[in-house]
């Protein structure tokens, strides 16, 4: 009779153990634990990343004003320059002709104007009057002249160095055809590439920026110098360049090379 009471016991025991958890085997309850999620990168919220592009502080792509045959070429591609140096000459005799004609003309201007003299009372005074408004015609002419004459030769607008020579002397060169391009990489500046409309509301002038170059392996200061007006779509995506001023110029950097900038907003 005992035999059989234990019989009934065990498996109820047993299930009571199973509901509370309890394995019958080891006796002891099993924690559970929680899956723990992986930590993520999180950008700071004070800091806006971008990639960017080394460029030329100036450039210029100076190009004919007039068409005309090139005369002369004074430079070379690598040559450094100065602001004022003369680079080339177009040859245009008729507008040197109409030079000399106009200084003719002035000066016959001004010996009409001199022969009306307050003294010689016999003359009347309108025709001074009208030799007076000759003569500042023809300075007029004279100055019109000179201008033309001048877009003959071109000048460099600021120092730099020649990038490229797209022409040659002898070659006829078309108005508004590009003959060399001028740029001063001894000033290089950076210009982010992908910066996005989103981010661009917090970006202003002045903020401190830390650029890397990867090419150079180097970390140097900057700090934002304007914002570009108007946006770029760059894969489908509206940016807007940020022009970035170096602290100091890094020695090897040369136009194009990449890098990526942290913008420090606050």
């Amino acid at each position: 009779m005992k035999k059989n009471i234990w019989t009934m016991i065990l498996p109820a025991l047993a299930l009571i153990l199973a509901a509370c958890g309890i394995s019958p085997s080891s006796g002891a309850a099993q924690p559970t634990l929680a899956a723990t999620p992986a930590p993520q990168e999180t950008q700071p919220l004070n800091i806006v990343i971008a990639s960017a592009e080394a460029q030329p502080a100036q450039e210029a792509q100076i190009a004919a004003p007039i068409s005309a045959p090139i005369q002369e070429i004074f430079v070379h591609e690598g040559d450094a320059v100065k602001a004022g140096d003369l680079l080339l000459t177009l040859y245009a005799p008729d507008l040197a002709g109409q030079v000399n004609q106009a200084e003719l003309a002035e000066q016959a201007a001004e010996l009409e104007f001199q022969y009306w003299i307050p003294y010689r009372h016999d003359r009347p005074p309108e025709r001074k009057q009208q030799a007076q408004a000759e003569w500042d015609q023809k300075k007029a002419s004279l100055e019109v002249a000179r201008a033309n004459f001048a877009q003959t030769s071109l000048y460099a607008p600021f120092d730099g160095t020649i990038i490229s020579l797209t022409a040659q002397a002898g070659e006829y060169a078309q108005a508004g055809q590009a003959l060399l391009l001028l740029a001063d990489t001894a000033h290089m500046q950076i210009v982010t590439t992908d910066l996005s409309e989103r981010d661009i509301p917090l970006v202003q002038a002045e903020q401190p920026v830390r650029i890397y170059f990867e090419a150079l392996d180097v970390t140097i200061n900057g700090k934002v110098n304007r914002i570009a007006p108007q946006s770029q779509t760059v894969g489908g995506d509206v940016v807007f360049p940020v022009f970035i001023t170096l602290d100091q110029q890094q020695e090897g950097l040369r136009w194009g090379m990449s890098a990526e900038v942290e913008i420090q907003t606050k």
